[in-house]
């Protein structure tokens, strides 16, 4: 796997956002992997910038962990 630009990350963020927003109860990490066929060395940093940017909310703690849109 290739290094991954900036803009990679955030076109990947907005599609979890969306993935997110269309889910009343939200979706945990392996869940939104699954629906986006992605790999999961690629999630950490996506869901990291959400979280930053404010653009996910999370709520449990590791595989318990649920993300929702901020």
């Amino acid at each position: 796997m290739k290094r991954r630009s900036p803009e990679d990350i955030a076109k990947a963020l907005d599609q979890v956002v969306a993935l997110v927003k269309s889910s009343k109860t939200g979706l945990r990490a392996e869940q939104i992997r699954q629906k986006l066929k992605m790999q999961s060395k690629e999630m950490p940093r996506v869901l990291k910038e959400g979280l930053a940017k404010k653009e996910l909310k999370s709520k449990g703690q590791k595989r318990a962990t649920t993300y929702t849109a901020g």
